[in-house]
């Protein structure tokens, strides 16, 4: 089976399925403490989904939680069997700036189609996208969002300690990089064509202001210059970009040389930060290769992912 799932509006968006084996501490169903006034990191409330083709051994559930004064959604599977289980967290992509609500994201027919009885598996939808309410609110916005998501997920009584894996895709790639940098408990970490950060993106355009290529757009690099300044070592920047010093968990970047999106020699300037910051890190640069990997790439990408979370201790097929 295929597992890997992909959803498309503007910028490619990915999740995993994966399995891997449990622990013996056991988990019950949970009984969350729920805040109805606003309360960041609290949940606002959370209810049991089922979805046609979800698995009988997974639970699911939507969970809203506070962030920003906004109620943020998740979705969250977990086996039903007792356990302690690794945390996966899909992040999807998206746009690096506020803008209007997205109508995309992960739906629980998705989540079903990817559920696992050895995993559990957290899939944030950030503010403005989906099911959660408003306008986006930016990288710094969602990476927020995703803190407090990936606490609520331990809430939830079935993770592991220090057994967290995160897979991003575009924007979400960034993300999965930003989120290793801030959660020590993360074992690995996989991006896809990833927007690496906008420090990284201004910066490659001050140096190389006649380039061109397929993902080159110079009214993009003004605007977030024309919002954050020119000034890339700046804290605007700082906390809207991933941070290669406070990454200890391993990363696999994945890029194509045709992306419409990325312009793959950022992807590279990061893999370079890391190595220089003395840190794990693999990159693989696919001739050609489209947003996403998809096409001629999609096995070869796929295989490459699963290697390298076998590597770090969790078997995923995709």
């Amino acid at each position: 089976m295929n597992r890997l799932k992909t959803l498309t509006s503007g910028m490619v968006v990915g999740t995993l399925m994966s399995t891997a084996g449990c622990g013996l501490v056991a988990a019950g169903p949970p009984k969350i403490p729920t805040s109805a006034t606003p309360k960041n990191g609290m949940v606002a409330s959370y209810h049991r989904l089922h979805p046609p083709g979800l698995p009988a051994d997974v639970r699911m559930y939507r969970i809203h939680y506070w962030s920003r004064g906004v109620q943020v959604e998740a979705l969250l599977t977990e086996p039903r069997k007792a356990g302690r289980y690794p945390l996966l967290v899909n992040l999807h992509g998206g746009g690096p700036l506020p803008t209007a609500h997205w109508n995309f994201g992960y739906t629980a027919f998705d989540a079903a189609s990817l559920a696992s009885p050895a995993v559990v598996e957290l899939y944030p939808e950030y503010q403005g996208y989906l099911g959660s309410p408003g306008p986006t609110g930016g990288i710094r916005t969602d990476f927020m969002n995703i803190q407090q998501a990936v606490a609520i997920a331990g809430e939830f009584g079935a993770v592991a300690p220090r057994d967290t894996y995160l897979l991003g895709y575009s924007l979400g790639g960034a993300l999965a990089l930003m989120t290793a940098g801030w959660d020590h408990q993360v074992r690995a970490v996989a991006a896809v064509s990833p927007s690496v950060g906008l420090a990284d993106q201004v910066a490659y355009m001050q140096s190389h202001p006649h380039v061109t290529g397929p993902a080159i757009d110079p009214n993009k690099f003004r605007m977030i210059a024309n919002l954050y300044g020119p000034n890339i070592h700046s804290s605007a920047y700082r906390e809207r970009s991933p941070d290669p010093q406070k990454i200890d968990a391993p990363v696999l970047l994945l890029q194509g040389t045709g992306d419409q999106n990325v312009v793959w020699q950022t992807v590279k300037m990061f893999a370079g930060q890391m190595k220089r910051a003395h840190k794990t890190v693999k990159f693989i640069l696919y001739p050609g290769g489209q947003h996403g990997l998809h096409g001629p790439y999609a096995n070869a990408s796929k295989q490459a992912i699963e290697h390298w979370f076998k590597r770090y201790g969790l078997t995923v097929r995709l």
